[in-house]
């Protein structure tokens, strides 16, 4: 793929495309960015410099506010790769990070972590409708029936009738150059393709042809789509989760030491991540304080940590007595309404 290079009157744009007014007419700031163009759906925050952007309120305007309550993505562009987070009625649910070598399901914590590090890079937001979301999702995590097909040894009309004719159920995935559409099928029918820097979605047979037929149009034809992408724990639960285990262990190394603590905890874990290995991302750290980041579904995170919880209580109940029901329930209790809405004492076998 050819590099990013400087035309006439400000314009920048990749060396050998087809298309040479397909151009950004950006600022010299955005020369050493190699920059993707996805279908983009109705703009919220749009190409704003991250430097002058605070991440945790445009990700807390989209659950607080009803004009960022929206279902589509933040697109956050680096010289090196564009990263995402898919909203879900303001809620992250998933992330990615796409580049000219790799595109790969994320965890949004590391997404968000990057960011607030970072010294340059772009960020927009766009509200979208969820199948797009959906089409994004699943050519990054499914394999298609046919990859990479070139079509200027197809005729397009002829093509799209043939899908049509089968009752094809499935989505066409569709690049040129650093751009990315989506035509989506419902049982032989386009019910919308979504196209690169677009706002809108289209149906029409002309415009799919012609997008269809620009010179350099590579596609890929998936069978299905991930209508239930799973949802990932957001950064706020994992967070929550590492708090409290961090605070029950330095509770229990008060009466009883850091150095007994830290083996009991370390073995209940290695027990624990046999059922649920995501467990092993989980770093314990001397002060006996937890981090981590994951890609999990909550569901399976709550799981997971109650396992946890209980080789460590039962652990130190011969020990402890009835100080352990004392040092455990004053921990959970600071949390428990976030607890019991992540179903934690289903799994448990203290209750609070």
């Amino acid at each position: 793929m050819g590099a990013v290079s400087r035309g006439k009157n400000g314009y920048f744009c990749l060396a050998g495309h087809p298309d040479k007014r397909r151009l950004l007419t950006l600022s010299p700031f955005y020369v050493k960015y190699i920059v993707m163009k996805f279908p983009k759906g109705r703009p919220i925050l749009e190409n704003t410099r991250l430097e002058f952007i605070n991440l945790d309120n445009v990700l807390s305007a989209s659950k607080r506010e009803r004009a960022h309550r929206i279902s589509g993505y933040i697109s956050i562009i680096y010289p090196e790769s564009e990263e995402l987070i898919f909203l879900k009625q303001g809620e992250p649910f998933n992330s990615a990070r796409i580049n000219q070598k790799e595109r790969k399901i994320i965890a949004i914590g590391e997404v968000i972590e990057k960011a607030k590090k970072a010294t340059s890079g772009i960020l927009s937001e766009y509200a979208t409708d969820e199948v797009l979301l959906n089409l994004i999702i699943s050519s990054i995590t499914l394999s298609p029936i046919k990859a990479d097909v070139d079509l200027s040894r197809l005729q397009p009309k002829i093509f799209i009738d043939k899908l049509k004719s089968t009752k094809f159920e499935g989505f066409i995935w569709i690049r040129c150059g650093l751009e990315e559409s989506y035509i989506h099928f419902d049982k032989g029918e386009i019910s919308g393709c979504y196209i690169a820097g677009r706002g809108d979605k289209t149906q029409d047979d002309n415009e799919i042809v012609a997008l269809l037929q620009k010179q350099g149009t590579v596609i890929s034809i998936f069978d299905r789509i991930e209508t239930l992408t799973p949802t990932q724990a957001t950064p706020a639960q994992v967070d929550m989760f590492c708090k409290i285990f961090s605070s029950l262990f330095r509770s229990y190394a008060q009466p009883i030491g850091n150095a007994l603590v830290l083996k009991t905890i370390v073995i209940a874990k290695a027990t624990a991540q046999k059922d649920f290995p995501f467990i092993d991302e989980l770093k314990i750290a001397p002060d006996l304080a937890v981090n981590g980041k994951m890609i999990i579904e909550p569901k399976v995170l709550s799981q997971g940590m109650a396992r946890w919880f209980d080789l460590v209580y039962e652990s130190f109940s011969t020990l402890l007595g009835k100080e352990n029901d004392v040092i455990a329930k004053k921990v959970l209790n600071d949390y428990r309404f976030a607890l019991k809405s992540l179903n934690f004492f289903d799994h448990t076998k203290l209750k609070i």
